[in-house]
C-alpha cells in the first residue's frame, strides 16, 4: 500500500493519522522542492531513515524507487510538506500506482492555501483562484498572475499567488515575486499590479515567519524570505480590513 502523508507547513502540524502511518512504513520517502520539510519529526517518527527524492525522481522517472518498495509487498509512504494533494505531480503518482493494483491513502495536511487565508483573516469564499508567480523561462514571463487577478477583481475575488522554486531548490522571496509583478504591468498596462496595489504576504508559516499588508513597489525592499504566498486582495469587507492590519502588525505566525 502507498501513502502519501501531508507534515503541514511547519513542525507541530502534523496529523496522528499521518505519524502512524509514517511509524509503519517499511519504506519511507520524502520531498521538500514543494515546500519547507519538517525533517525533525520526520526523522524522529520513523522507523528508518527517510529517503529523499527529486523532482527528477517524482516526474521524470514517476516514483520508481516507490514501486521498487511496493513490489516488493512492502508498505511505502512519500511524505510532503503542507498538503499533498496539491501538487500535480503527486496527483500523477496515485493515478500511476492505482492503474497498477495498489491501493493508496491520501493522508490531507494543513494547506498553505487554507492556512494562508486564516492567519490573513480574509475570506475563503471569496477565493477566485490560484496561479503561481515564476522566473522568466527563456526570457519570457508567465502572464496567467495578471490574467487571473484581473479576472478576480473585477468578481471582487481574492487572488493567491504562489511563488516559484529555483533551479537550486530555494525559494522565491518576495521581493523577487514583487518586481516581476511590476515588470508584467510595465508589460500589459491594466492597472492589476500597480506599484501602490496592496497584498498580503505570508511568509515562512510555521517556522517563525509573519504577514505583510503592504503596496507592491515598498514589497520591494522587504526583508522577508522565502517560501511564501502573496494574496491580492478584492475589496476587504470591516472586519477583513482591521484584522488583516492588525495581524500585520508584527504577529509571528
Amino acid at each position: 500500500m502507498l501513502h502519501i502523508v501531508g507534515l503541514g507547513p511547519g513542525p507541530g502540524y502534523a496529523t496522528e493519522a499521518a505519524l502512524k502511518a509514517i511509524r509503519e512504513a517499511d519504506c519511507v520517502f520524502y520531498e521538500d522542492y514543494t515546500g519547507p520539510l519538517d525533517l525533525e519529526t520526520l526523522r524522529r517518527t520513523a522507523a528508518r531513515e527517510p529517503v529523499k527524492l527529486t523532482r527528477k525522481d517524482l516526474e521524470d522517472e514517476s516514483g520508481r524507487r516507490i514501486f521498487e518498495c511496493l513490489r516488493e509487498g512492502k508498505r511505502a509512504v512519500l511524505v510532503t510538506a503542507g498538503d499533498p494533494a496539491l501538487a500535480t505531480s503527486h496527483h500523477a503518482l496515485v493515478a500511476l500506482a492505482r492503474a497498477r493494483g495498489y491501493p493508496v491513502q491520501i493522508l490531507p495536511g494543513v494547506s498553505i492555501i487554507c492556512a494562508a487565508f486564516s492567519v490573513t483573516c480574509l475570506s475563503i469564499y471569496k477565493l477566485g483562484g490560484v496561479a503561481t508567480v515564476t522566473y522568466p523561462r527563456g526570457g519570457v514571463y508567465s502572464r496567467r498572475p495578471y490574467e487571473l487577478a484581473e479576472q478576480n477583481l473585477r468578481r471582487d475575488m481574492h487572488t493567491l499567488l504562489l511563488l516559484d522554486v529555483r533551479e537550486d531548490g530555494s525559494f522565491m522571496p518576495p521581493r523577487d515575486a514583487a518586481e516581476i509583478l511590476l515588470r508584467l504591468e510595465e508589460e500589459e498596462q491594466r492597472g492589476v499590479f500597480t506599484p501602490d496595489r496592496h497584498v498580503a504576504v505570508v511568509y515562512r508559516l510555521g517556522w517563525g515567519g509573519s504577514v505583510l499588508y503592504t503596496r507592491l513597489k515598498d514589497l520591494l525592499s522587504a526583508e522577508a524570505g522565502g517560501p511564501a504566498v502573496v494574496i491580492v486582495p478584492a475589496r476587504l469587507n470591516p472586519v477583513e480590513k482591521e484584522c488583516l492590519e492588525t495581524t500585520s502588525k508584527g504577529i509571528t505566525i
